[in-house]
């Protein structure tokens, strides 16, 4: 039987491929930086390399584009999710799901 290790790297590698261009593309994007650092991390690690020899790059380029403040929550936020890598998976989870509004209903009041 295959090893499933490298169909778990292509997945993870497809995730942050997917987290990039949300960064990228929403007003809101600084929100998944932590995420991104902590999944970068994470293949970083799974990859056999040291924590940093990749995402140390991510990180100088989100300073220039995010500021110091954003990088440093997003910093503390993957060191969260690293500790805890099944808050990790919802909070990853939690952030690719489409955030649609629950409909308010129209001219309702409560009364009976």
């Amino acid at each position: 039987m295959q090893n499933q290790e490298p169909t778990n790297t292509d997945e993870l590698k497809s995730r942050i491929e997917r987290l990039d261009r949300l960064i990228a593309e929403r007003d809101d994007g600084t929100r998944g930086l932590g995420v991104r650092l902590a999944l970068g991390l994470a293949l970083e690690i799974r990859d056999g390399l040291a924590p940093g020899s990749t995402t140390s790059d991510l990180v100088t380029g989100w300073m220039d584009k995010f500021g110091a403040d954003a990088v440093d929550e997003a910093v503390l936020h993957a060191r969260v999710l690293l500790m805890d890598p099944a808050r990790m998976a919802d909070e990853f989870r939690k952030r690719m799901e489409p955030q649609v509004p629950a409909p308010v209903p129209e001219g309702e009041s409560g009364d009976a």
